[in-house]
Formats: structure tokens, C-alpha cells, sequence
């Protein structure tokens, strides 16, 4: 499928017949720059929020903290808190994110409403308020149909020479879910491995497929012929127009490349915020995961921006509310 996304890119670089040089000063376009939230709340963990600024491209250091912002935290319209600026050491000593975050005392219940209020000297106050959505239960969950076929993808030769034949194994699941029917719901359905050896624990993330309606809702049918394959392969982005106050079984397929006896799946569903599914949606097409985004990055379609619900400034409040089941496998080889 990738090679598809390649040749189709090549072809679309073809249409350039010439191309010119032109030198453009860039400050001429430096803005004013502005504070950016980036905050992902749930009821499983305290409120926290990295605060930084938005930087201009030939700036080397993409990651300025605002230690000295003030940051009031608000509950359902009640002042609770200046959060507190806190550093910490990152695992990969990298600037690709930022090391430092605002945290609170407080965790968020279900329906909560979460306002941020960010002010800093030379910067306007930037706002960001955020409903926490409902917990939705994952009523059930199976797997049946583990198919073996060998591995066309990989070759493994062995020190005398021999061609030692690959296999992955394919296995189908299904969970149920109720929907709620007061409102418009958003979710999104992931998956994490736990396989035990010798030295320990791992844990790892297979590629996922689907043919179901709901799941695939954000994948057209071009992505899929072109070689775009969403969130990686690894999540499905959904919402509740196809099953309104329905209970539903989600049905996807998730492939392993080594045998999955023992091994020990958990299965998330997120119910989302509106503004943090328009978020991920966003980041998703942004990235070249699809067809619209590619040509957006390519300039042969509409620009695409990053979604962002924050008054002043920029990024993200986000809420969500996670639901989790662990399956683990049997399978006996045939």
C-alpha cells in the first residue's frame, strides 16, 4: 500500500514542469507571539497543562516555557486553584516536547466543566474551557477466527543458508458498547499488547484493520487505494452518527507477527470531547495519514489547520473518558 502512496506522490511531482527560486525575508511575516495550552484531562489523573509560547519558524528552539505564567484553574464556573509550574526530566533529552507542565491538586469528575485561564507579561490572557464527556463501559469483548498464513513481507535466512518461512496470525475481535441518546458522541478505539518472556514484560502495538461501517468512517475509500492508513494503523477515530442510542459491536481485525498464545491485549474506548476528536481528526489529516492531507502538504489541496478551542491563543484543552477491557489469547498451533 505504501508503495501506491509513493508512486501516486511521484506522479503528482511530475505535473511541476519548471521551478524558480525566490529569496523572501521572513520576518516581514513574524506575528505577535501568543500562549499556547496544551491540556488532555480525564478522571484518571490530576489537571495538568503544558504552558509555552507559539514560536516563528527560523527560530531554533521550538519549545519556550512560560514558567512565570499565572495559571487559574476554574470547576463548573468556581475558582479552585492557581496551579503550580513543575519541572521535570524527560526520558528522551530531546526538545521535540516540553519538559516542564502547571499541575493541580484536582481531579476531574465525569460532566465537569474545566475552565484554564492563562496570563503572562507581553502576552494576551489566553482561555480554554472543556467539558469532561461520560464514561461509556465496554460491555464485552471476544476474539474467535485467529487465522496463520505465512509472512510474504519478511525472509529470514539462517547461518547455513536455509530460508526459514515467517508467519503472522490474524485475529478477529469484537466489543459491544451502549451509545448514549441524549447527545452527539466522538470516540476513538485503541489497543495495547503485554507479552511475557524471560526477562520481563513488553509492551507493543499491532497493526489494526476494519471493514466495519462505524470504524471506517473516517477513512474513505481513496485513502485505502492510495496507501493512507489513518492513525497508523494502530487507532480508529469514530463517532455516534451511524448508531445514535444503539448498543453496537465494534469489529476489527488486529495482525501479529509472532505466535499471540499467552499473550495479553488490552482494548480502550475513549469517549471523547467534541473539540478533542476535531483535535486528533485534525493532526490526523495534517500528518499525510490521508489522501486530503497529502495533497494539502503538497499544495494541490486546501490547507489544512490544526483545530484548536483556545480563546487568545493556541492549542488544545482536550477531555476524555477511558474504558478499558484485558482479553488474553489462546491459540494452539494447527
Amino acid at each position: 500500500m505504501k508503495q501506491k502512496y509513493y508512486t501516486f506522490i511521484l506522479l503528482l511531482l511530475s505535473l511541476s514542469l519548471s521551478s524558480c527560486y525566490k529569496e523572501i525575508d521572513l520576518d516581514k511575516y513574524r506575528t505577535q507571539p501568543k500562549i499556547v495550552i496544551n491540556c488532555a484531562i480525564s478522571p484518571d489523573n490530576v489537571i495538568m497543562t503544558s504552558v509555552t509560547r507559539t514560536w516563528f519558524y527560523p527560530e531554533s528552539t521550538p519549545y519556550v516555557k512560560l514558567p512565570h505564567a499565572k495559571v487559574d484553574l476554574y470547576i463548573n464556573d468556581e475558582y479552585v486553584e492557581q496551579m503550580k509550574w513543575e519541572q521535570y526530566n524527560k526520558n528522551d533529552h530531546s526538545s521535540a516536547s516540553p519538559d516542564s507542565v502547571f499541575t493541580s491538586h484536582i481531579t476531574p469528575k465525569e460532566q465537569d466543566k474545566v475552565k484554564i485561564v492563562v496570563s503572562a507579561k507581553g502576552y494576551e490572557t489566553a482561555v480554554a474551557e472543556e467539558t469532561v464527556p461520560r464514561h461509556v463501559p465496554i460491555l464485552k469483548t471476544g476474539y474467535h477466527n485467529i487465522t496463520k498464513r505465512p509472512n510474504t513481507d519478511v525472509a529470514y535466512i539462517d547461518p547455513d543458508g536455509n530460508l526459514i518461512e515467517q508467519f503472522i496470525y490474524e485475529i478477529e475481535y469484537e466489543i459491544t458498547f451502549q451509545d448514549k441518546n441524549e447527545t452527539s458522541d466522538f470516540y476513538a478505539l485503541t489497543t495495547s499488547r503485554t507479552k511475557t518472556y524471560s526477562w520481563g514484560e513488553d509492551f507493543y502495538q499491532n497493526e489494526l484493520q476494519t471493514t466495519d461501517p462505524v470504524l471506517s468512517e473516517n477513512i474513505n475509500i481513496l485513502d485505502g487505494a492510495m496507501g493512507f492508513d489513518g492513525l497508523d494503523n494502530h487507532s480508529f477515530l469514530f463517532t455516534d452518527k451511524q448508531i445514535s442510542g444503539q448498543t453496537y459491536t465494534l469489529k476489527f481485525k488486529e495482525t501479529c507477527k509472532e505466535n499471540p498464545d499467552g499473550s495479553t491485549i488490552s482494548i480502550y474506548l475513549y469517549s471523547l470531547s467534541q473539540s478533542y476528536y476535531q483535535y486528533i481528526l485534525s493532526i490526523q489529516k495534517i500528518s499525510g495519514s490521508t489522501l486530503e492531507g497529502a495533497l494539502g502538504n503538497l499544495g494541490f489541496g486546501e490547507p489544512i489547520r490544526v483545530y484548536s478551542n483556545i480563546e487568545g491563543g493556541s492549542g488544545i484543552l482536550g477531555a476524555c473518558n477511558i474504558s478499558v477491557q484485558k482479553t488474553t489469547i489462546h491459540y494452539k498451533e494447527p
